[in-house]
C-alpha cells in the first residue's frame, strides 16, 4: 500500500512539471477591440456628460463622474488588493497592465512588476527589447471601480499573467469618508509618468478566461 502512494505521489510530480506554464496568449471572445492594441479613449456623448455614480463603503462614499469613455484590452503584470476609506480612491483593486508588445512572452518575462501605495514599480532585464520610455507608453497602473457585484467578482478571479480586457469610463471622484474628504481624477494621456498618471476606469464590462461580467 505504501509504494502504491508513493507512485501516486511520484505520477503527481511528473504531472506537475510538466504542466504548461507558459505565457500563451488567450484570444477573449465577443470583445470589440483589436488584442493588445493601445488603449482606447473616446469623447462622452451629451447623455453620457450627466452621469454619476456613486460607490459606498465602510466609512463612506464617493461621487464618481466619466471623463471619457475607455477599453483596455492587456496582460496582467501584477494585481493589488486595497481597503477602501483608507485613501480617497474608491478603487477596491488596482491592475498594472501591459499591452502593445509587452503581453508576449519573451518580454513578459523581462519585466519584474510589484504594486504598493497606489502605485506600480517596475524593473527591466537587461534581455528587455524595451528601454524605459517603451514600458511607460506600454505598462500604465489602473485604478479599479466595478460598476456593480458581479464585475467585483470577476476582478476577483484575476490573476497575474491573466489577459483581460475591460471597458467603461475614465473618471474623477470626490469622497467622503470618516469625516475627511478627498478627489482625484484619472490620466487621459500616455505620455505622463508623476502623480496623477494612473488611469482611474469605471468599469461597465469585463471579459478574461473566466467569464463575462456586466
Amino acid at each position: 500500500m505504501r509504494n502504491i502512494v508513493i507512485l501516486i505521489f511520484i505520477l503527481m510530480f511528473i504531472n506537475w512539471l510538466s504542466e504548461d506554464t507558459s505565457l500563451d496568449n488567450i484570444a477573449l471572445k465577443n470583445v470589440e477591440m483589436k488584442p493588445f492594441a493601445v488603449p482606447i479613449q473616446e469623447e462622452l456623448t451629451p447623455e453620457e456628460k450627466k452621469l454619476q455614480f456613486t460607490e459606498e463603503f465602510f466609512a463612506g462614499k464617493s461621487t464618481i463622474k466619466p471623463l471619457y469613455r475607455y477599453k483596455i484590452y492587456a496582460r496582467i503584470y501584477s494585481k493589488k488588493k486595497y481597503l477602501l476609506g483608507i485613501d480617497p480612491n474608491p478603487a477596491p483593486y488596482d491592475l498594472a497592465l501591459g499591452w502593445d508588445g509587452l503581453e508576449k512572452d519573451e518580454v513578459f518575462k523581462t519585466i519584474l512588476a510589484w504594486q504598493s501605495f497606489r502605485w506600480v514599480h517596475w524593473r527591466l532585464k537587461p534581455s528587455c527589447p524595451y528601454d524605459v520610455d517603451g514600458v511607460y507608453l506600454r505598462l500604465a497602473n489602473n485604478h479599479v471601480i466595478p460598476a456593480n457585484k458581479k464585475i467585483l467578482k470577476g476582478i476577483k478571479k484575476l490573476k497575474k499573467k491573466d489577459t483581460v480586457y475591460m471597458e467603461g469610463y475614465l473618471v474623477s471622484y470626490y469622497t467622503e469618508s470618516a469625516g475627511r474628504t478627498g478627489s482625484g481624477a484619472s490620466s487621459t494621456s500616455r505620455t505622463d509618468r508623476l502623480d496623477n498618471s494612473c488611469e482611474v476606469i469605471y468599469v461597465t464590462r469585463l471579459v478574461s478566461k473566466y467569464g463575462e461580467y456586466k
